[in-house]
């Protein structure tokens, strides 16, 4: 998975870890950017699809991070474009 800040391409992957969390991390570090924790309850409902689930919010949380800086972008270049 790439995302784009900035015009900085950055590699980033989705990883189970063996606590059973599911992360989000620049690809070959340890530190999470984004973490997803299924309760045991709600994996019994899921019957094995967890990673599915974890996998699709994670990638929904990338995507909306992305759209939140392209809007951020956006709105400071139109502000540096603003003549009074």
């Amino acid at each position: 998975m790439i995302f784009m800040k900035d015009s900085k391409v950055t590699a980033l992957e989705i990883v189970q870890l063996p606590t059973d969390e599911f992360v989000v991390r620049k690809a070959g570090e340890k530190t999470a950017l984004l973490t997803i924790n299924i309760s045991a309850e709600f994996k019994e409902k899921l019957e094995g699809l967890q990673i599915d689930l974890a996998s699709k919010m994670l990638i929904a949380g990338i995507e909306y991070l992305s759209e939140s800086s392209q809007i951020e972008a956006a709105n400071i270049e139109a502000k540096r474009h603003t003549l009074h």
